[in-house]
């Protein structure tokens, strides 16, 4: 009617057409609001992550008998508790990773092609990893009679090359100690594929699709069960051990594929939930040690109503179009997430390199204070001239990989920020 109309057919069909233009606009750019807004809390979340590991170790390197196993006053406890941070990263690694399998094996989109998974995956992790664990033997090696720090054999050393340094005791916990989430982490990757496989076979329904994660969940829980009278810390800190709190990430991931955003209500329910959860789990771990009880539910179930209560919080983040996450959106603590990667690799080597040369304060909030300000800089040079560059150059490959009509829709849309699961 448009090409063919008269002028007068024309101008009313344009003139209707106006209104019903304007309010389209207006939808797509409230949606692409609301998306900005849900990465953001994502990165806020990831940011609250870190700052809460950062703020673990410099209450834990700070103490003359550097162990975590010795707490006095209810501030040791308190302060203790903050490596929960380190079960949030977990489930937002589940929750990021596994959204686009399980779209996938629901039929919303096509399955992420396993090459272009790894060696983004591969571009995200590497590089900073690898610059880090130089920086580490750089900055430690000569520092082993300093408290808190405990180096591995130089013939151990390439078990980290190749993430292993989780399957000896004697590199376990050496060195840069953060880095043994690193190997369960990169174990994690690689598993992804192979479970998505087994996702993609089974029908779409939601509650069928629930079945892969929680066969994750209940194989971690029988691992934890199995180990739980065992001495060694090697099982303890392999992916089985921790892989319930991946699949509560998953398990986010697939409740959320394909809904609407959550109403203010349900949102402010769930975020209460879930910090009553991760508030209950850290009055319940504090309590048990105080008691000091023997029970192994401690050692079979471990943070796992903390990470039930994070994966509510993930959901709120991810999955409302704004309620309750104003703090998470905080600029302050989004550019944090940005760069927590780099803090979470850094922090502990520059902490520990302060106390070798007697610069570290030995009171908990000075030394916070201290290592932040020699972390920020390094984690934010990693992520502009490690992180970022190696990201946009994986991107870019994998997306030639697909063929010319998707780098026609890249020319389209800009390079961009990176999402937050890039990130």
């Amino acid at each position: 009617m448009l090409l063919w109309g008269t002028a007068s057919d024309r101008t009313m069909t344009s003139r209707s057409l106006a209104p019903t233009s304007r309010a389209a606009d207006g939808a797509t750019s409230r949606a692409a609001d609301r998306a900005t807004s849900r990465a953001a809390a994502i990165d806020g979340a990831r940011g609250l992550a870190a700052l809460s590991v950062l703020a673990f170790h410099a209450w834990l390197y700070t103490r003359v008998d550097v162990s975590a196993g010795a707490r006095e006053t209810a501030l040791d406890y308190a302060m203790h508790e903050l490596r929960l941070g380190l079960v949030l990263f977990f489930v937002l690694s589940g929750f990021l990773l596994w959204r686009p399998f399980a779209a996938a094996a629901r039929g919303g989109r096509p399955r992420p092609g396993t090459r272009e998974y790894l060696v983004r995956r591969g571009a995200r992790v590497l590089p900073a990893y690898y610059l880090a664990l130089v920086g580490s033997i750089v900055l430690l090696w000569g520092a082993a009679e300093t408290p808190g720090v405990r180096l591995p054999d130089a013939e151990l050393l390439p078990l980290f090359l190749v993430f292993g340094q989780n399957f000896n005791v004697g590199s376990v916990m050496k060195l840069d100690p953060p880095m043994w989430t690193l190997a369960v982490e990169v174990t994690f990757y690689l598993l992804l594929p192979l479970v998505a496989v087994l996702a993609l076979r089974l029908p779409r329904a939601r509650v069928v699709q629930a079945l892969v994660p929680l066969g994750l969940l209940a194989f971690g829980v029988w691992w934890n069960h199995r180990i739980a009278g065992g001495g060694s810390i090697v099982a303890g800190k392999l992916l089985p051990a921790m892989l319930p709190y991946f699949a509560l990430g998953m398990l986010t991931a697939l409740a959320l594929d394909g809904r609407r955003p959550l109403r203010r209500a349900a949102a402010y329910a769930l975020l209460a939930a879930g910090l009553l959860l991760v508030l209950g789990d850290a009055l319940w771990q504090a309590d048990g040690v105080a008691s000091r009880s023997t029970s192994y539910a401690y050692r079979i179930w471990r943070d796992l109503p903390a990470a039930a209560g994070f994966a509510l919080v993930v959901a709120v983040a991810a999955g409302s179009a704004g309620a309750g996450t104003a703090l998470l959106r905080l600029r302050p603590l989004v550019a944090f997430g940005t760069i927590s990667y780099g803090v979470y690799l850094w922090h502990v080597p520059l902490l520990l390199v302060a106390r070798h040369l007697g610069l570290l304060p030995l009171h908990t909030f000075p030394a916070f204070v201290l290592v932040l300000a020699l972390t920020v800089p390094v984690a934010a040079a990693s992520w502009r001239w490690v992180e970022r560059p190696a990201i946009d150059r994986a991107r870019d490959v994998t997306r030639r990989w697909r063929g010319p009509a998707d780098s026609a829709a890249r020319r389209g849309a800009g390079r961009g920020e990176p999402s937050a699961a890039q990130r």
